[in-house]
């Protein structure tokens, strides 16, 4: 199992309601679409909604059943048909500040 993890920050001018409002209802459902995730989490900062800390307002998480899934999505990613999902990620993500990366999970049971 591959994953990635994704550091995203809003809009200014964006509220954490509404950054998270249409993360899960229009951009969540979208990517699905287009992504061979074998699961995919969302985690939303909670607090002060003014402050900047932690620097990020939700972390991501993706799983892919292969590194072939995975390297499918980043060719995905870097296609003329990825406009699809970058046009609204312009609608509520700073995209200049997403950090990701692969990560080897290792969890206690």
């Amino acid at each position: 199992m591959i994953k990635a993890i994704s550091f995203l920050r809003r809009k200014p001018g964006i509220s954490r309601k509404e950054f998270t409002r249409h993360y899960e209802e229009v951009h969540a459902p979208l990517a699905l679409k287009h992504f061979p995730f074998k699961r995919y989490v969302r985690n939303y900062v909670i607090g002060d909604p003014d402050a900047d800390v932690p620097g990020f307002d939700c972390i991501t998480e993706v799983w892919f059943e292969t590194m072939e899934d995975c390297e499918a999505a980043a060719e995905f990613s870097m296609s003329e048909a990825y406009s699809v999902i970058s046009d609204d990620e312009e609608k509520f993500m700073d995209r200049s500040n997403i950090v990701a990366f692969l990560v080897d999970e290792r969890v206690f049971e």
